[in-house]
């Protein structure tokens, strides 16, 4: 753990105040349990313009979940800021799983690749990158990321946002997607 980046989460401290609390809850909130993401990919998946947006969403979604919260978190077990200096005044519940990487911004900074990169809408793109931005800083904020695990979740993540425009984009994955749609007929 590097004092570094206890030094900045220590310093976001001291912007603190019951607005920006209530603020970052309800921000990090979005993340929590994917509701914001689940509902985007049903929301994609139910319009003819954004339905293969929402088939890619939901590819980085189980990427991730494979990729952060099984692979990364478990191997190499990073416990939380929080935990590590006994910090006391959390916002939120202390958390089960291990601090490395964030995976509120893995999730929230691939789905925000995937539509920057896809969609044609500028306030879809603008909305999602801002919103991408404060569920990451959210995380800092709340002391429950170190600096290096909300950076690296973001790297994770837009590699994994390319990664599944490119699975997407690839002939056995139209392969497989069309042996399924047979099956269904």
């Amino acid at each position: 753990m590097g004092t570094y980046e206890i030094g900045i989460l220590n310093a976001i401290q001291n912007i603190r105040s019951d607005s920006l609390d209530n603020f970052f809850l309800t921000i990090t909130s979005l993340g929590n349990m994917s509701i914001l993401w689940f509902s985007m990919i049903l929301i994609f998946m139910t319009t003819k313009r954004y339905r293969r947006i929402g088939e890619i969403i939901l590819i980085s979604f189980f990427l991730n979940l494979i990729v952060v919260n099984i692979i990364l978190k478990i191997s190499v077990g990073r416990v939380r800021p929080y935990e590590a200096v006994g910090f006391t005044d959390l916002l939120i519940n202390h958390l089960s799983d291990n601090s490395f990487p964030s995976g509120h911004t893995s999730y929230s900074a691939s789905f925000a690749t995937i539509i920057i990169l896809l969609a044609k809408s500028k306030p879809l793109k603008y909305y999602v990158g801002i919103l991408a931005i404060l569920i990451a800083f959210s995380r800092l904020y709340l002391y429950v990321h170190y600096p290096t695990d909300v950076l690296v979740g973001a790297v994770v993540g837009m590699a994994i946002g390319v990664g599944a425009i490119k699975i997407y984009q690839s002939p056995k994955y139209r392969k497989l997607k069309g042996k399924i749609n047979l099956q269904r007929q």
